[in-house]
C-alpha cells in the first residue's frame, strides 16, 4: 500500500454509504466492474485515471476501491497530490475485504 495514503475499513465505508456521505470510485477495469461492484460505485479505471474526472462535493468523502487495495491506493495517492485538501481514502483490502465481510454486491448481467 502507498505510504501516507489515508485508509478506511469496510465497516466504516458501509456506514458512510448508508449515510450518503461518500463518493465511491472503483478503479478496476470495466470487465471486473461488470462481474461485481459495490452499490453506488462509479467506475473510473486506473488505466485511464485522471484526477480531474473524479466528482467532488464539499460535504462528501471520496473513497477509492479496487480488487485488493493496491491500484486504488495508487489512484488515491495521485488524486491527493492534485487535490491535497480533500477527504480521500483508500478502501483497505478492496472489494475482496468487502466480500469477506459479507457485505452486499451488485452484479451486472450482460446479454450476448
Amino acid at each position: 500500500m502507498t505510504t501516507g495514503t489515508p485508509t478506511v475499513d469496510v465497516n466504516t465505508l458501509n456506514q458512510w454509504l448508508k449515510a450518503d456521505d461518500v463518493i465511491l470510485i472503483d478503479v478496476r477495469e470495466e470487465t471486473e466492474f461488470a462481474e461485481n461492484s459495490i452499490e453506488g460505485a462509479i467506475l473510473i479505471s486506473l488505466s485511464t485515471f485522471d484526477p480531474d474526472n473524479v466528482p467532488q462535493t464539499l460535504n462528501k468523502k471520496i473513497v477509492f476501491q479496487c480488487r485488493s487495495g493496491k491500484r486504488s491506493a495508487h489512484a488515491c495517492s495521485v488524486f491527493l497530490q492534485e487535490y491535497p485538501h480533500t477527504k480521500a481514502y483508500n478502501l483497505e483490502g478492496g472489494i475482496l475485504a468487502w466480500q469477506a465481510a459479507n457485505l452486499p454486491l451488485c452484479h451486472i448481467l450482460q446479454n450476448y
